[in-house]
């Protein structure tokens, strides 16, 4: 709890100390050998904030520069460009405008094909499933979860229990009834997850499609910071941990739930 408010309170002289800065630069404050002193090193945060990668935070120092920045980031885009007024009717026309819209009428289209059929049916049972998992593995205690879904500790070849900044809490089980590895990632349950969701500036994410043991294709684009950051700290754990289970088990498959989506890596 200590080292919690520590953090906390280094968090905010480090935020109000760089937007004293920015205002002492906008204002063109000139306090001698001082002043250029502190604008160089404004300049040289600014280069750090840059040019650091889409990572999860490794030190307390690289968590407090990148909360700095994701608050930066947020002014920026709400009230430092709309009055506050604003800001709240555009978001209560959005969820007016949002909640009379027909799922049709944003994701059909003229040439859609109504689907039907036994098989489509089991299909949607199976996601519905897989969606229900994830959503108590999200919101209850993760023993409930276990009896819930009727899997045991043995079922459990990795669990990451509490989130941190980048670093959503998520876990891989071994379901033998269905023939699959479950990569499941908690949705938003805390301050820390909201931080990596408003991360929300555009990175780079370049990146190759590999099939076969080869490149199949070659991705070029960008995406959201605290997402990209997210999904490789979780890449990085889970990767080791499937590949030895597939080693193993080479015939089964790997889904990965995300809160609401389900992906199928592996067929």
């Amino acid at each position: 709890m200590a080292a919690g408010t520590m953090a906390t309170a280094a968090g905010a002289a480090v935020i109000l100390y760089y937007v004293w800065l920015k205002k002492s630069a906008a204002n063109g404050v000139d306090g001698g050998e001082e002043g250029e002193d502190l604008l160089k090193s404004s300049r040289s945060l600014k280069k750090r904030i840059a040019r650091r990668p889409a990572q999860a935070p490794a030190t307390w120092l690289e968590a407090i520069a990148t909360i700095s920045e994701t608050l930066r980031f947020t002014y920026s885009e709400t009230l430092g460009k709309w009055p506050i007024g604003d800001l709240a009717f555009g978001i209560n026309y959005l969820m007016r405008r949002q909640g009379n819209l027909q799922v049709a009428s944003v994701f059909a289209g003229n040439n859609c094909v109504e689907l039907k059929g036994q098989e489509i049916k089991e299909e949607l049972n199976k996601l519905l499933r897989l969606l229900t998992l994830c959503m108590f593995f999200s919101k209850k205690p993760f023993p409930v979860f276990l009896d819930f879904a009727g899997y045991s500790e043995e079922d459990v070849l990795l669990h990451k229990p509490k989130a941190g900044l980048m670093k959503p809490a998520f876990t891989i089980i071994c379901d033998k009834d269905s023939k699959c590895f479950l990569l499941l990632i908690r949705g938003t349950h805390s301050i820390k997850d909201t931080l990596t969701a408003a991360t929300g500036a555009v990175v780079p994410f370049h990146h190759s499609v590999l099939h076969d043991g080869g490149i199949s294709n070659l991705v070029l684009g960008y995406a959201h910071c605290g997402m990209v950051a997210a999904a490789r700290w979780i890449a990085k754990l889970a990767a080791p941990c499937l590949l030895k289970a597939l080693s193993e088990y080479p015939d089964y498959q790997v889904k990965v739930i995300v809160n609401c989506f389900v992906f199928s890596l592996i067929q």
